[in-house]
């Protein structure tokens, strides 16, 4: 498991200055921003090389974009992206909890199925219901 560190700028992954180093922990961890209102930094862990870490790392930009927009409408430009995630999010808040979790029993087959379940997973987060 390597540790890499890559730069943002405009929620966009800066490949030129991808650092890595070994992860001392080395058990898989979420991919993290600095600041999700304006990142500049990413950090990811991966063991399959530069590649999947900057495909990581800019899937998590996207989402981190698309939360920021879904909680603070009007703080960014909204991208198609998050609204994806905005229908995806008010969807999921109208479920009950076992349709919730039969919805995250979905395989994923595209980015937009990636945005979806991390909307289903924000909301089964917030009302307790991820673990159970």
């Amino acid at each position: 498991m390597h540790k890499y560190t890559l730069h943002a700028h405009d929620f966009t992954v800066q490949a030129a200055s991808l650092t890595s180093e070994p992860d001392l922990t080395g058990s898989a961890q979420t991919p993290t921003v600095d600041d999700p209102s304006n990142p500049t930094r990413v950090i990811v862990y991966t063991p399959t090389g530069a590649a999947a870490a900057l495909r990581i790392a800019q899937r998590h930009l996207t989402l981190v974009h698309a939360r920021l927009a879904y909680n603070n409408p009007g703080s960014v430009n909204r991208t198609a992206a998050d609204t994806v995630y905005a229908e995806a999010r008010s969807r999921a808040e109208a479920l009950t909890p076992e349709q919730r979790r039969d919805e995250s029993l979905y395989a994923l087959h595209s980015e937009d199925d990636a945005l979806r379940m991390d909307a289903l997973n924000d909301v089964m987060e917030e009302r307790g219901e991820l673990g159970a």
